[in-house]
């Protein structure tokens, strides 16, 4: 009997310590997170303060910032994939961007996207605030892309967007 209670206790501790402990990336993801920063700074000029049309989700970050670390790993996950969908409508010669730090930044993302993916159950890459995240993103294409044929105005305007998501995934990790 007591062999299936220390089961049961090592069963409970993999369950919760896995999303974090598996996952090597928290030890990289400082590196990758400030890499991608650096990468989004260099795209072009200087990045726009202009405000943007829509609110940043501080709610849902902050919903995010207090549920279990599976859950703030499969938001990061998520967060990045659309970020990825996002830049790969970019057209560059239009938007006068540096290709190469471009597409650097995209292999970045997607590189953490994917060992985020590995320390996700597939069960939970939709959940944990999937459909608001969603939601969002399509507003932001919505609210900048739709109808100005993706201008570099409205490219400026995501990209300063882009920053304030990658400076909060990166607090959110920290705190992991």
């Amino acid at each position: 009997m007591l062999w299936f209670r220390r089961a049961q206790v090592a069963f409970v501790l993999v369950g919760v310590l896995v999303p974090t402990l598996c996952c090597d990336w928290l030890k990289r993801y400082t590196d990758l997170s400030d890499r991608c920063l650096s990468l989004l700074r260099d795209l072009g000029g200087p990045i726009t303060n202009k405000e943007f049309p829509l609110p940043f989700p501080r709610k849902l970050y902050q919903q995010v910032k207090k549920s279990e670390a599976a859950c703030k790993v499969t938001f990061v996950r998520n967060n990045l994939g659309h970020i990825l969908d996002l830049y790969e409508q970019v057209n560059v010669s239009k938007v006068g961007w540096d290709a190469d730090n471009l597409e650097e930044l995209l292999i970045v993302v997607h590189r953490q996207k994917a060992e985020l993916s590995a320390c996700i159950s597939p069960a939970k890459m939709e959940g944990c605030f999937s459909k608001e995240l969603r939601d969002y993103y399509g507003r932001l294409t919505n609210a900048t892309l739709n109808g100005t044929e993706g201008s570099s105005a409205s490219w400026e305007l995501i990209r300063s967007e882009t920053k304030m998501h990658l400076q909060k995934l990166h607090l959110l990790v920290a705190a992991m």
